[in-house]
């Protein structure tokens, strides 16, 4: 506050004061005195008590103002001066303890009045003690005063606060929160310039106040968008710069006082920085702003976390698809032409395996920062998750869509990336997809670029490549990926089920003893879906291990609770194992865990794994195997024969059974090479000390073929097709309890199977 404000502040609160109160003391006290006046720090009266009207007091001032033109000031001492005919005046300040002044107390006497001259210091007393009072009425005034603007400058904080939204969902939402945050802060600060700055300081949202205008501001914006953000997000902390030295260079010379404070994510890291500015002729940026700001700033958090990825500053998938949908628009209705790329970083997890997730962090951002610079100012780009970049290309005259993308694929390349002394070969696999006026929505748009991407890295990464429709690679390609999401979407909502198909000893019919668990998933327009539909999907995207994690605890779940533990003891359940699985260190003891949580005999358990698996990862297989079958658990190998077949490598594969590929199998009647496949496998496995299962078994003939070829069990629909898993439970129970063979009591609740049905279903080979 400037002198002349704090001045005339002082006066106006000294004018508050109920001097009537005082009447009575100034009797008791200086009764004698010709005039008592209390003046303000300007010499205006501000309240008096006379005996002979004004004029005593004017003489007074007039003699003051002519000999000391600063006597408002005096302090707390009381001084005599002679003025006027006969008359002399006595002066003291109205100050408080922390010796601010008030205003000042003039007492004029009389000097013939000689008891007023005797009693000097009786009189000094009086003036002192009269002084103080008024000095304690005008402090806590001032004081109720001040609590007063602090309680509304609170309330109007808190409308600020409460009144900016910071809660949203979509892209739009958020920008228009952003937009408002910035111009509620502006105007309730009464600042003349408000400025949020993004991570990749390239996108701003400002607001230049029109109640309080701002010079430079073009040049304030450059200039907090390069230094001024780099200062902040470097040291994590607020600046505030009140037009002193010490951040002046940082301004380049632009003449304002401004406070910035970082904008910070879940990690601490510093997502963007809120700023104020106004010029240097406004008043001091406090400690109080500052705190707002921060409150503030945590606000615009929220709203950039929504939309925003914190690690490179690009927009998430949300924000983009926004702007697809604008792009599509243009494409549309004002012809024109966009293009979507799809940019994934190659071999991104040999640094993460190598150094840490903090190498690959610090890649990405690199990345990011290099597209950014890639790109025209009409372009959009977003970091879509991992090392996955969307970015949306408007189409120019001077640069066709495929040199774009080219000129980012070489400036990726271009990146030199080291760490912990290792230096990584950067590079990045595009895919391009032109945005069609009919095309049906965005989504259809990205996910074609996605399959030309999934395709450049299949053609051998570090290229660019087209989305063509006619293309049987990408067609194919395209299948995978919707089927990635059906098949996240199946894992998140529970849409698999669990299937069962009988196996039974060739030449035997008494009860059955062995099942192969069988993995089905529920479409809602295609009914129940066999596996060998989505499989190789699965695969492709390594989804296997999470669906046989599935598939294990649902099925060892559903045994225990529909089957007595003697009817569970007495089969051998099969679950097929995928490849994928075999090589997660993790999941062995992930069977473990489960085996024993659902207090079931692991040998009662039997896991099939495909011979091409096994295979293609023999060491590893080997060693799963071998200490799965430690704990009791017996193991398959499935689809042999089925092309890769060598008796060898049986030796480094413990296992129990040997499954006959059934495209061998089926031909044993029509065709003698195969049945004597059929035999040569199973004379090796009878040496082994090996059971075999023969698979694809569809009738009596094929049954007492392989029964003469030495096959010891078969599977198929001679056996029985595969129904639902609770179904066949149930029927094996009824079997049981109808046959008076166990106590009823002893038989747990079936549990009522999924409301959809399988009525409409045609049973599927295993």
């Amino acid at each position: 506050m400037s002198h002349a404000a704090d001045t005339h502040a002082r006066c106006v609160a000294l004018r508050r004061v109920d001097f009537a109160r005082y009447t009575g003391l100034v009797k008791n006290l200086m009764g004698h005195a010709t005039a008592v006046v209390i003046c303000d720090l300007t010499g205006r009266r501000a309240w008096s008590l006379s005996r002979d009207g004004k004029s005593a007091y004017r003489e007074a001032v007039d003699t003051l103002n002519a000999t000391e033109p600063h006597w408002t000031s005096t302090g707390a001492t009381v001084r005599r001066f002679k003025f006027g005919n006969k008359r002399c005046g006595y002066l003291t300040g109205i100050r408080n303890d922390l010796d601010d002044s008030w205003g000042v107390m003039l007492v004029i006497m009389d000097e013939g009045n000689s008891e007023a001259l005797a009693g000097f210091d009786s009189l000094s007393n009086a003036m002192r003690s009269m002084a103080a009072l008024v000095a304690d009425d005008v402090g806590l005034l001032d004081e109720l005063d001040s609590m007063t603007d602090e309680l509304t400058q609170r309330y109007e904080e808190l409308n600020l606060i409460y009144n900016t939204r910071d809660s949203v969902k979509y892209f739009d939402e958020g920008q228009d929160a952003i937009r408002s945050l910035v111009r509620n802060i502006a105007e309730y600060t009464q600042s003349s310039f408000c400025a949020l700055v993004m991570a990749d300081q390239k996108r701003v949202h400002s607001f230049s106040n029109p109640a309080n205008p701002l010079s430079q501001v073009d040049a304030l914006r450059e200039v907090i968008c390069a230094d001024v953000f780099s200062h902040i997000a470097f040291r994590k902390e607020a600046l505030i710069h009140n037009g002193g030295p010490r951040h002046r260079d940082l301004l380049a010379g632009i003449a304002c006082k401004l406070m910035g404070c970082p904008v910070f994510d879940r990690n601490n890291d510093v997502i963007a920085t809120l700023m104020l500015a106004n010029p240097e002729t406004a008043a001091d940026m406090s400690s109080s702003d500052r705190k707002l700001l921060e409150v503030m700033a945590h606000k615009a958090s929220r709203i950039i976390q929504a939309n925003y990825d914190s690690l490179t500053g690009m927009m998430t998938r949300n924000g983009f698809e926004y702007h697809l949908e604008t792009g599509l628009y243009k494409v549309r209705y004002k012809n024109i032409a966009h293009t979507v790329l799809n940019i994934n970083i190659d071999r991104l997890h040999v640094v993460n395996d190598t150094c840490g997730h903090h190498a690959g962090d610090a890649l990405i951002k690199r990345i990011g920062a290099a597209i950014h610079e890639s790109l025209s100012v009409n372009d959009v780009a977003s970091r879509l998750g991992g090392g996955e970049f969307g970015v949306l290309i408007e189409d120019r005259e001077d640069e066709s869509p495929e040199d774009q993308a080219d000129r980012i694929r070489g400036a990726i390349r271009d990146i030199e990336f080291s760490w912990d002394k290792r230096r990584f070969q950067v590079s990045a696999s595009i895919g391009m997809a032109p945005m069609e006026a009919d095309a049906q929505s965005v989504l259809g748009v990205l996910s074609a670029a996605e399959v030309a991407c999934a395709a450049a890295k299949e053609l051998g990464r570090d290229r660019v490549q087209v989305y063509q429709a006619d293309n049987t690679m990408l067609v194919r390609r395209k299948n995978q990926i919707h089927w990635l999401g059906h098949l996240q979407n199946a894992l998140r909502e529970d849409k698999f089920e669990l299937y069962c198909q009988p196996i039974k000893r060739t030449g035997d019919n008494g009860p059955i003893h062995h099942a192969e668990v069988l993995l089905r998933l529920r479409d809602d327009v295609r009914g129940i879906l066999g596996a060998d539909v989505f499989m190789g999907s699965a695969e492709r995207y390594n989804l296997m291990p999470a669906i046989d994690r599935w598939v294990i605890r649902n099925a060892l779940k559903t045994l225990v609770a529909n089957l007595p533990q003697r009817l569970l003891k007495e089969k051998v359940w099969a679950i097929n194992l995928s490849g994928q699985s075999l090589s997660d260190p993790n999941f062995l003891q992930f069977i473990i865990d489960e085996t024993r949580r659902a207090k079931i005999d692991p040998s009662n358990l039997c896991f099939e794994v495909t011979e091409t698996a096994a295979v293609a990862n023999l060491k590893a297989a080997g060693k799963f195997i071998e200490e799965l079958r430690k704990h009791g658990f017996q193991f398959s190998l499935d689809d042999f024969g089925s092309g890769l077949s060598s008796f060898a490598y049986l030796k480094a594969l413990p296992v129990d059974y040997l499954k006959i590929d059934g495209a061998i199998a089926k031909e044993v009647v029509a065709d003698s090479v195969s049945a004597s496949m059929v035999g040569a496998i199973s004379q090796v496995a009878r040496d082994m000390g090996l059971e075999t299962i023969a698979e694809y078994v569809e009738s009596e003939a094929i049954e007492e073929k392989l029964d003469t070829l030495g096959v010891n069990y078969v599977q198929g629909y001679v056996v029985g097709r595969p129904q639902p898993l609770r179904d066949a439970l149930a029927e094996l129970t009824d079997d049981v309890i109808c046959g008076d063979d166990v106590d009823t009591a002893s038989v747990p609740v079936l549990k009522q199977d999924d409301p959809t049905g399988t009525s409409a279903f045609e049973p599927l080979e295993s």
